[in-house]
């Protein structure tokens, strides 16, 4: 009602505003004293514009009703086509919008792009999709057809089960990359180690072809035909390399049990063993063997020129090696008190007197060559023969030192606890005695072993310990003072002697308390140890 309301409104002020300006046009023309032919013939050319207007408003108005009416047919029939392409449900018009009306186009051209925009984004991913199966059927000469038209949409089952399908050809894609690269690179390795494959390859035009092909290519075709023929041809290879392998396997394990026995001969540091006692192929080759052949022979060579040399220097390593078995046999903890020391002693000596002997023989024998030999010199990792047996014993004497080292580290942190102490403790660590002191300490602890002292030295009496002399029983009987019953002693022996414990006796003080222990004989000497 209030649009009617308007619209009479505009009606009446129209018509109030021609007869206002033809009032206004005759009082004009009543100034001017105007005809009356004269006045209707501009009133007629007014009316006549305004007809001519009345009629253009009209026209365009039915025209625009008119495409109006044609948007919307034009409009609902396109609705319905992309409706039913995107099997969406048919289109019902909103019950507030009237049949024919603006709102309905309008309504129809907002549902128009919508459909558009959903139908743009599932047209793209159906061309991607397109392109990649094709380019996919390429690659792999695949026969795989499409049911539909493809320019047309594909229904919603219809572009899943091609996109399930375009899946399943890149994983075969995959796999088969992956099988074709393993056999080119089988047999592109074989050929590289066992001559007998290249040869083979070498008379085969097709199968280097397929070694050659670069399977990274975006062009290569990874069909099944080509699969089936590299694998043909490597169950082809695959025996003559193994054949090859087992062949090569011995002759490396034969030619490293020679240059084994040759380091050993001379005198080849680990370091500048550069073989491996097992033959890698992917490290080692023909070449390689051969050069292990050639290291063969410089070492014979080298050996047979100083055959002397390197005896006297194992012989040295012997006697050298069974003096370092003594030394340790003696580190165990109750060696003296389980064995015979009579033996290790004599050899010890036999082989201490060796060793100088060997030392001298193995720098004449090493001057001997370098006169004959026009001053060259025999090197044994990278010292002479004499400087080596040096190095070798100076490295000992290095490790003994360490080895003393590490045991006073030890005894140190063993003797210098640090638990929590309490004020208590404190002072009566603080305020200790002599007396207390050696209460609290056994006699052990206070002999200082740590002084240089040379070898089986006593630390009371710097005297060699003889390992052959008994020690003494300790008297049984009372250790302060003698039976009541007993006569009183002389001056020189009023004193009571108390017996010494074995860790306080010494070879003097033995040998002191029982003269006669050296006349006894041998095995008699022995049997307390």
């Amino acid at each position: 009602m209030s649009r009617r309301h308007s619209v009479v409104d505009a009606y009446s002020t129209v018509e109030g505003k021609i007869r206002d300006t033809m009032r206004e046009l005759s009082a004009l023309w009543d100034e001017v004293d105007m005809s009356e032919a004269m006045r209707l013939k501009r009133v007629d050319n007014a009316f006549t514009h305004i007809t001519l207007l009345c009629d253009d408003m009209l026209s365009g108005e039915k025209e625009m009703i008119h495409n109006l009416k044609v948007s919307i047919r034009e409009d609902m029939q396109n609705v319905k086509k992309m409706r039913l392409e995107l099997e969406m449900e048919d289109f019902q018009r909103p019950a507030e919008i009237k049949d024919g009306s603006i709102a309905l186009m309008r309504h129809l051209q907002s549902e128009v792009k919508s459909l558009e925009t959903e139908f743009q984004t599932r047209h793209e991913d159906q061309r991607v999709l397109i392109e990649k199966i094709c380019n996919l059927k390429k690659r792999l000469e695949s026969d795989f057809e499409f049911e539909y038209e493809i320019h047309a949409l594909f229904p919603v089952k219809a572009f899943e089960k091609y996109s399930a399908s375009c899946s399943e050809m890149e994983e075969l894609l995959k796999h088969r990359y992956h099988q074709i690269e393993r056999l080119q690179t089988d047999i592109s390795q074989w050929k590289s180690m066992a001559q007998n494959v290249a040869d083979y390859i070498g008379g085969d035009d097709d199968l280097k072809n397929l070694l050659e092909k670069n399977i990274d290519s975006p062009e290569f075709v990874f069909s099944e035909r080509l699969l089936d023929s590299l694998q043909s041809y490597h169950s082809e290879l695959e025996p003559l390399y193994k054949h090859w392998l087992e062949d090569i396997e011995f002759r490396w394990t034969e030619k490293h049990q020679q240059l084994q026995e040759l380091w050993e001969k001379c005198l080849v540091s680990e370091a500048d063993r550069h073989y491996s006692p097992i033959f890698e192929p992917t490290k080692n080759s023909e070449q390689t063997l051969k050069r292990m052949e050639d290291e063969c022979d410089r070492l014979e060579k080298k050996y047979e020129a100083c055959r002397i040399v390197f005896e006297l220097v194992d012989k040295w390593r012997a006697v050298w090696t069974e003096k370092l078995t003594i030394d340790e046999k003696r580190k165990q903890p109750n060696y003296y008190k389980t064995t015979n020391v009579l033996p290790d002693n004599k050899r010890e000596r036999e082989l201490l007197n060796q060793m100088p002997v060997l030392e001298r023989k193995i720098d004449s024998a090493h001057r001997k060559y370098g006169n004959e030999h026009d001053g060259e010199q025999i090197s044994i990792q990278g010292m002479a023969p004499l400087e080596y047996v040096r190095f070798v014993q100076e490295e000992h004497k290095r490790e003994l030192k360490f080895e003393l080292q590490l045991k006073k580290e030890e005894k140190t942190r063993m003797q210098s606890p640090t638990p929590t102490r309490t004020p208590r403790t404190q002072k009566r660590a603080m305020f200790r005695t002599p007396m207390s002191t050696a209460k609290m300490e056994p006699v052990a602890k206070k002999l200082n072993f740590d002084t240089d002292l040379p070898p089986c030295m006593s630390p009371a009496t710097s005297e060699m310990i003889s390992f052959i002399t008994p020690t003494r029983r300790q008297a049984v009987g009372p250790k302060t003072s003698s039976p009541k019953d007993t006569q009183p002693s002389t001056s020189s022996s009023s004193r009571t002697t108390t017996p010494m414990s074995k860790r306080a006796m010494t070879p003097s003080s033995i040998a002191s308390s029982t003269p006669s222990s050296a006349k006894k004989v041998l095995t008699r000497r022995n049997q307390f140890l």
